[in-house]
């Protein structure tokens, strides 16, 4: 069964997430920025890793690819916590002078990734089998996951740049700029990605290691854009 937002019902937590992303994506589009090409993009590259078949015809057995893809999303799971704990407590957010309402979206969405941190890692380690194989599985999905991730958040970062209307000029992103927003505290320095790959791969690793569940729920609980969600999967719930 498909678990794309598109074939699920209006009050699953995934489409609620869905429809927040809906709003973002317009929201930028009425400003004048069109994220069309680049979600284009990253919804292709995720078809390609995570779809039903391995690419290129590669002969692996249905339940190997499955697992596999579980250990993909693992990984990608073990940054968005990461980011996630990050955007909860950085302050130089703040100090930006951003969007009040972008900036809570962006918050409720990393204060989601800490909560549900766990989720997919645990289905990997209950579904991958038995060492050495699930090692080497949950090793080959970081090596995977690592470089395609730095290359969308690249990628995404020079589009955005390039295309942002609201900009004086046109900027290029570049390692002295993307530099310069970490001392701002605005980005996330390069060692707390890149140290979370090391801590993936220990055997003694479980991604609860990753933030706190208790200030990700406060901050839930606080959050104006998920009190809004709540009544709009309650309402839909009831309709």
């Amino acid at each position: 069964m498909s678990t794309s937002p598109s074939h699920l019902p209006d009050h699953h937590p995934m489409a609620t997430l869905s429809v927040q992303h809906s709003f973002v994506l317009d929201h930028l589009a009425h400003q004048g920025l069109d994220t069309g090409p680049y979600t284009r993009h990253v919804g292709f590259l995720f078809e390609y890793l995570l779809g039903e078949k391995p690419p290129f015809g590669i002969p692996v057995p249905e339940p190997e690819w499955l697992r596999f893809r579980f250990s993909l999303i693992a990984a990608i799971e073990q940054f968005t916590a990461v980011l996630g704990n990050r955007v909860l407590h950085a302050e130089g957010l703040d100090h930006a002078e951003p969007d009040p309402v972008m900036l809570d979206l962006l918050r409720r969405h990393g204060a989601e990734e800490v909560e549900h941190r766990a989720v997919a890692f645990d289905m990997y380690q209950h579904t991958g089998g038995e060492d050495p194989a699930r090692c080497a599985r949950r090793i080959l999905g970081m090596a995977v996951t690592a470089p395609v991730l730095l290359y969308l958040w690249a990628w995404g970062a020079a589009y955005l740049l390039r295309h942002d209307p609201q900009l004086a000029t046109r900027s290029r992103y570049s390692l002295r700029e993307h530099n310069r927003a970490v001392r701002k505290g605005l980005l996330p320095t390069w060692r707390e990605p890149g140290a979370a790959i090391p801590r993936y791969l220990r055997r003694s690793y479980h991604p609860s290691q990753e933030g706190s569940l208790r200030t990700a729920v406060a901050h839930l609980a606080s959050s104006p854009a998920a009190r809004a969600a709540a009544g709009a999967v309650g309402r839909a719930a009831i309709s």
